[in-house]
């Protein structure tokens, strides 16, 4: 069995193996090779498996019947040597009860009648024959003449036995086995042997009877071990049970001739095996018997079919056990082979695609970008044909002149010794060169250099791959050009959107956001806040007397006016609108901004510009201010509306004055105008508008 499993497994991995070895499925095409491989490997271990579990069968079958054949061999001979035994023995007890015979039908002796002489003989000659308990001499009539016993015995007749009736009937002279019976006293089991005893003419004159022991029979049979629900058993020719190994006292003397074991098998020939269930005690047996040719006695040795097959079921466990685990084995070989070609075939299609993808990303590379491979001192191994097209240079120029033949000036050393102290590190460097062509024309390229390390982790080499840049940094420079111009564009219009065109202070919309941001201020930091509200005296009759032009020129002496006198950087003039202007003062109490307030109105009132129908035929302002401290809750609107009220009552008041709000509420309490008169001004003609000179330094109204 071992060898065959050996064989198999041998073919089985020279299959394995070659299939591994074979490289078609690596190749370009091999997905069919590979399922084609895959199927081969899965037939040859599928026929692997059926011969080996055929070869195993073929194997225990013939083992169960070399077992079975020897069990027969077995029983036959050991039949045959027992049968040999018996004979022996019924031979020598029939030479005793011969003598016995001739002893019986003797003339008397002298001095002593027959039974006397014949008991003497008896005795004498029973001591050499251990197999015979007793013998008996009957006459024609039944009656016990002598016995082998010494005092009488119970039974002296044997006119109720089979063997008497027999022989009285039948005149053959031949020894009788008859059927085992107790004897008295005593009752022990004995066969009779009988012989009948015939007068010089033949009439019957009685029967000699040797009580073979069913004891001795026993020990004889008992001597030979076969196993469990064995039998060894001594029958007569007709299938009578006289002694049995192992010994059953329900079995002597039963009458087998009716059953299927003498039907088929004893009444057919001298010896035979066959394998049938006993009628006795229902087990499966495998029989051998045989007939003595000499004695109507045979021999049967049954041996139970379970025990002659128990060797070969534990060594048909064993090798089916290593049938299952060779089978096992194999189909797991099977599984991970398969397993195995599946990944390699995997792993084909895997590489089949990343070839097909380098081709493809090498030919993209190619058709895109600029490629060279340089050595570690920059000597170039190889170039791409956009290399060529771009430099100017043929691949055989290229090839083997250092890279430094398409460098251009504009570029310091200190560039390039950077480069290289990165990628000699093993990093990869990124940045644009400008190169020198051939021919002399520059052109820009977006570098990436990679170094190839080797198993030491130093560069053995360096791959540049390169896009060509030149049209792009082109027009990189002109919308440089383009930003810097809206740059440009966007801080003119950024002034434009918060300052006023015509005097150059700041408009409504970035003295509104100013406002709010000072408000918040004052109202974290607890602080007061003033607004001056100013508005050009009676500016309306100055445009209508000397015309639009003039009145621009006015307004915009008057706000230049207004910036001399705001010297804080929080400070802020604005045109409100028209001809009215305001001064947000953060940080300023009710008392700063009125000399604030009074150094605005004496500026203007020093620019002397002549205005005929102004007070004192110059332009005066009338300024309106309020002062707040914001707290909770408080509304900017407020601090607006307070300013342009006291403005309204400055302007009610005469005008070229300053009023607060303070003033204004204080004064409605008590009944009296709402403003001061205006301060006197120093002695000055006025003078016309064109011929206007700023204020000497001594005037200036920084100064007062």
């Amino acid at each position: 069995m071992l060898p065959v499993a050996l064989c198999v497994l041998r073919h089985v991995f020279h299959a394995m193996t070659s299939v591994h070895s074979d490289p078609a499925p690596i190749q370009a095409a091999a997905p069919a090779p590979g399922s084609r491989a895959a199927l081969r490997v899965g037939a040859v271990l599928l026929l692997a498996c059926v011969a080996l579990v055929a070869a195993a069968s073929v194997f225990l079958w013939q083992a169960r019947e070399s077992a079975l054949r020897q069990a027969q061999q077995t029983s036959a001979n050991l039949a045959e040597s027992v049968l040999d035994h018996v004979e022996v023995t019924l031979r020598e007890a029939d030479a005793f009860m011969a003598v016995v015979s001739r002893t019986a039908l003797a003339p008397h002796e002298r001095g002593g009648g027959p039974t006397q002489a014949l008991r003497d003989e008896i005795l004498r000659r029973i001591s050499l024959q251990p197999a015979l308990h007793d013998v008996y001499v009957y006459d024609a009539a039944g009656k016990l003449r002598v016995s082998s016993y010494a005092v009488p015995r119970y039974e002296t007749s044997a006119r109720g036995r089979e063997f008497f009736a027999l022989h009285r009937a039948s005149a053959r002279d031949e020894l009788y086995v008859g059927r085992p019976y107790r004897t008295e006293p005593h009752g022990e089991w004995v066969v009779p042997l009988s012989r009948r005893l015939a007068h010089a003419d033949g009439r019957f004159a009685g029967v000699v009877v040797g009580a073979l022991s069913m004891k001795h029979l026993q020990q004889y049979l008992d001597r030979f071990e076969l196993g469990r629900d064995a039998l060894l058993s001594l029958n007569t020719r007709d299938a009578t049970v006289l002694v049995r190994s192992p010994y059953s006292e329900a079995t002597l003397g039963v009458d087998l001739k009716d059953s299927a074991l003498n039907r088929e098998h004893y009444t057919l020939a001298r010896s035979g095996t066959f394998t049938a269930i006993s009628p006795l005690d229902g087990v499966q047996r495998q029989y051998s018997f045989a007939h003595s040719g000499s004695y109507a006695v045979m021999v049967v040795v049954a041996l139970s079919r379970e025990q002659v097959l128990a060797a070969w079921r534990r060594s048909a466990w064993l090798n089916a056990a290593a049938v299952v685990v060779v089978v096992a084995g194999l189909v797991l070989a099977g599984l991970f082979n398969h397993r195995t070609l599946r990944a390699q075939q995997a792993l084909t299609r895997e590489l089949q695609g990343s070839n097909r993808r380098l081709a493809e990303l090498e030919h993209a590379i190619n058709e895109h970008a600029v490629v060279a491979v340089t050595d570690v001192r920059g000597v170039i191994l190889s170039v791409n044909e956009r290399f060529c097209a771009l430099s100017k240079y043929s691949a055989e120029e290229l090839i083997g002149s250092p890279h430094s033949i398409v460098r251009s000036d504009r570029h310091p050393a200190s560039f390039f010794k950077q480069m290289w102290r990165t990628i000699a590190r093993g990093g990869v460097w990124q940045g644009q060169i400008e190169n020198r062509a051939k021919d002399g024309s520059t052109y820009w390229v977006d570098s990436t250099i990679v170094p190839l390390l080797d198993e030491r982790g130093k560069p053995y080499q360096y791959i540049a791959i390169r896009t060509d840049i030149t049209e792009l940094r082109r027009t990189q420079m002109e919308l440089q050009t383009a930003h810097e111009q809206l740059a440009r564009s966007n801080e003119e219009l950024a002034r434009l959107a918060a300052f006023d065109p015509l005097t150059g202070l700041a408009n409504r919309r970035r003295f509104d956001a100013a406002l709010e941001d000072a408000w918040r201020v004052a109202q974290r930091q607890r602080e007061a806040l003033s607004l001056l509200m100013i508005d050009v005296d009676r500016f309306k009759q100055f445009n209508d007397s000397y015309g639009h032009p003039e009145g621009d020129a006015c307004l915009r002496r008057v706000a230049m006016a207004l910036r001399g006198v705001s010297r804080r950087p929080g400070d802020l003039v604005a045109r409100w609108g028209g001809e009215e202007f305001a001064m947000l003062l953060p940080g300023t109490d009710a008392d700063g901004a009125r000399v604030v307030a009074e150094l605005v109105r004496r500026a203007v009132v020093l620019l002397a510009i002549e205005h005929r129908h102004g007070v004192q035929g110059r332009v005066t302002l009338s300024v309106g201010m309020h002062t707040l401290v914001p707290g909770p809750g408080a509304r900017v609107q407020s601090l607006v509306e307070g300013a342009d009220r006291a403005l309204y009552a400055a302007k009610q008041g005469g005008r070229n004055r300053v009023s607060s709000l303070a003033e204004v509420e204080a004064a409605s309490a008590a009944g009296v105008p709402a403003a001061p008169p205006a301060p006197g001004v120093p002695d000055a003609a006025p003078r016309p508008l064109g011929d206007a000179k700023p204020a000497p330094a001594d005037e200036n109204p920084a100064t007062v």
